[in-house]
């Protein structure tokens, strides 16, 4: 059988075992830098087919209760009063932070999945006999680990970011005559500050470290995907390692955004927030406000229950038809160039 490399999988082609190895020799040692670079890619390749989308999500889940039916409602309605480039508010922002943040994301990703291999997360690969790191490979719990650090790492340096989106986003057209509360990203730092101190480009910072804890379901769903795929090897259901990448890629992102998406609501909520006359006084209080918001007292315990989860999960639709394209041709990318540079 062919022997795995010591690389952190799946960050290769996979072989039958569903470890992965490279297609050519790889490079000698750990390649810290590699995957920061990648994640520049992969956040670029993200950023303009997803943006309509997570516009739609955030006015869903930040707009006034009543104001959208749905996420048809909100696309109509956005396009209608603001015109068809409405979608693309606060784009500007994420076209140049999601490089940098994927970077982040994706370089850490690669670094804490080689720590945690040579610090007690590897595995035998099934079928070698040798002892040394070549038979090893990084455990579906080491990936998912490595997904929760690097979620984290990636954490501060979004949050303000996404702050800037989040507002810019939410920003509904005004009376005529009227300006906007905010003429771009700048400004909205520029009001942010003044009204709030630098601290307020931050504020809900607890909201994006439990929202980004989600990365460990992605990253360690994508490594229990690759390897499902590569038990297919041989069959007619035989993928490519682009392919696969793909397709566990956009599975795994259905996984992350199952456990994300109550906190991205609370994280964005606090995000579009007024910033001179908060709704919110944390993160807490957030999650205390849209359990209750949804609850009717003339109904039984089973539809509060539901209407309350649906509340949690405002903005699904637009989450599920972006979710699964651009985080697979994201990933794909990141790991294409993983693959051609033989990073280990």
């Amino acid at each position: 059988m062919t022997k795995a490399s010591d690389t952190i999988v799946p960050e290769a082609v996979l072989d039958p075992e569903g470890e992965s190895v490279f297609p050519k020799k790889p490079q000698q040692g750990h390649a810290p830098y590699i995957g920061f670079a990648a994640g520049i890619l992969s956040g670029w390749v993200a950023d303009t087919p997803g943006h309509p989308f997570d516009t739609i999500k955030t006015r869903l889940q930040c707009a006034p209760r009543g104001t959208y039916s749905g996420a048809w409602d909100c696309l109509k309605k956005t396009v209608s009063k603001e015109g068809p480039l409405a979608v693309y508010k606060g784009a500007s922002v994420p076209a140049i932070s999601w490089g940098i943040t994927d970077s982040i994301l994706m370089g850490s990703l690669h670094n804490y999945r080689a720590f945690l291999k040579d610090h007690g997360f590897a595995e035998r690969i099934p079928g070698t006999v040798g002892d040394g790191p070549e038979d090893e490979r990084l455990s579906i719990l080491g990936h998912s680990i490595a997904g929760l650090f690097a979620g984290w790492t990636n954490a501060s340096v979004a949050h303000p970011t996404e702050t800037i989106k989040a507002k810019l986003q939410l920003q509904l057209v005004q009376p005529e005559g009227t300006p906007r509360q905010f003429s771009g990203p700048i400004d909205v730092v520029k009001q942010t500050v003044q009204t709030q101190g630098i601290t307020g480009m931050w504020r809900g910072l607890g909201s994006s470290f439990m929202y980004r804890s989600s990365f460990a379901a992605m990253f360690g769903g994508f490594e229990i995907f690759n390897r499902l795929f590569a038990t297919w090897k041989g069959t007619s259901w035989e993928l490519s390692p682009g392919a696969s990448n793909f397709f566990a890629g956009g599975m795994a992102s259905n996984m992350y955004w199952l456990m994300a998406l109550p906190m991205d609501n609370i994280k964005n909520r606090i995000m579009a927030d007024n910033i001179k006359n908060p709704r919110y006084n944390g993160v807490f209080d957030a999650y205390r406000q849209v359990w209750r918001e949804a609850y009717d007292p003339s109904r039984g315990l089973g539809w509060n229950t539901g209407a309350r989860i649906k509340n949690f999960y405002k903005g699904f639709v637009p989450v599920a038809l972006r979710a699964f394209p651009t985080n697979a041709a994201a990933l794909a990318v990141w790991e294409g160039v993983m693959r051609y540079a033989g990073a280990k």
